[in-house]
């Protein structure tokens, strides 16, 4: 099984690690047509998300 970035951590992250974190995910659980989508049609990057979002996105999908 592989080891995440975010399991291996041991310090509270940083933004920059939740938009990583996100990011690890979703191309962990991404199909194929999904990506075809994305390069059809484009994506809003984490990096343009206000950190707020990014925060809350992290606390749901990661809190514990």
């Amino acid at each position: 099984m592989r080891t995440t970035k975010r399991q291996s951590r041991e310090d509270e992250p940083s933004i920059d690690d939740m938009r990583y974190d996100i990011a690890e995910r979703e191309a962990m659980n991404i199909n194929v047509s999904q990506i075809i989508d994305m390069l059809l049609d484009g994506v809003q990057g984490l990096n343009e998300i206000p950190d707020i979002e990014i925060k809350d996105e992290w606390n749901q999908t990661f809190g514990e």
